[in-house]
């Protein structure tokens, strides 16, 4: 019987994975690539484990992941030889080492001075915890983010981190529960003020991807939902324009 080699590719699968859940939990785009090959005007070429690039004004920034999943701890040799490779690529690019095994003493201080940060496996994100992030990013509000461009009313959870619980303040409009979706923070914090329980509520920014998904729920569970254009009167009471799923997509969706 032939024996398994492992050849740590599965270990630059789920580094793979987990940088690109971490970097499109908000819808981001960012494409992490595994084994990406670089040629050089001099004829040389470098493979990379794991690379990603993005933009940020205007701005490239470029990281190289390198994949250790040996059954010693990483030598000051391997860490000289990436920064080579990563600094023969672009000086611009940045370097990070993961390791499954360890480093031998003396590694950190090398690759702190070429800039280079050193992992463990441990220091990256389990499964359950990956799938809990996408969750809580994609389901649940968070305080402090901005409308794009509605602003909502969702229950608060008791946590302290403030997350909604995924239910939704929705007036009865025309015989069915409909969602109100506020242009305007002041507006929707106007219209809280008057809720007889508006200590269990709070006002969320939904940004585009949290917009998307809330939509793809709306189509799905077949929701009302209705813009808010103006303030609340005295009473609290609010007008809406009643607004299907497609319209939605189609006029706010970018």
């Amino acid at each position: 019987m032939s024996k398994i080699q492992n050849t740590g590719k599965d270990f630059e699968s789920y580094v793979q994975y987990v940088y690109s859940t971490l970097l499109n939990l908000r819808g981001e785009k960012t494409q992490v690539s595994r084994r990406t090959t670089f040629q050089l005007p001099t004829g040389d070429s470098y493979e990379v484990d794991v690379y990603y690039e993005f933009s940020r004004v205007g701005v490239r920034h470029r990281v190289a992941i390198e994949c250790k999943d040996w059954k010693r701890p990483i030598d000051q040799g391997k860490i000289l030889e990436f920064h080579q490779k990563i600094k023969n690529i672009g000086h611009d690019v940045i370097g990070i080492v993961v390791s499954r095994s360890g480093y031998q003493a003396g590694v950190e201080m090398v690759a702190a001075r070429h800039n280079i940060s050193l992992l463990a496996a441990d220091d990256l994100p389990s499964l359950p915890e990956l799938v809990g992030r996408q969750l809580i990013s994609s389901g649940l509000h968070e305080p402090d983010l901005l409308g794009e461009p509605f602003w909502i009313i969702a229950e608060r959870s008791n946590s302290p981190t403030q997350y909604s619980t995924g239910s939704y303040h929705a007036p009865v409009a025309d015989g069915r529960p409909t969602v109100p979706l506020f242009l305007s923070k002041r507006y929707a914090e106007l219209y809280l003020a008057k809720l007889k329980d508006r200590e269990l509520w709070s006002v969320y920014g939904m940004p585009q991807y949290k917009l998307k998904v809330f939509l793809a729920l709306a189509k799905l569970h077949d929701l009302n939902t209705a813009i808010v254009y103006a303030p609340p009167e005295s009473n609290g009471t609010i007008s809406a324009v009643k607004a299907s799923v497609s319209e939605l997509e189609r006029d706010f969706i970018v």
